[in-house]
């Protein structure tokens, strides 16, 4: 398991690049990621990833 986070500074939505900086070490590290969960809405915050988080998700996973 790779945990990410979300940043709270940006209405707790993803940093693109932080989850991307975490694939790459876990990929550097010989891990196999095979999926990404997107708790959605937030717990415990309720929070409801814009559409371009979304997106941004489902990029990551593409090229991934």
């Amino acid at each position: 398991m790779v945990n990410y986070y979300l940043n709270e500074e940006k209405c707790w939505g993803i940093d693109e690049n932080e989850i991307q900086n975490r694939i790459k070490s876990a990929k550097d590290k010989g891990i196999n990621i095979r999926a990404i969960v997107a708790i959605n809405p937030g717990n415990p915050t309720g929070n409801v990833l814009n559409r371009k988080d979304i997106e941004n998700i489902i990029k990551l996973s593409y090229e991934n």
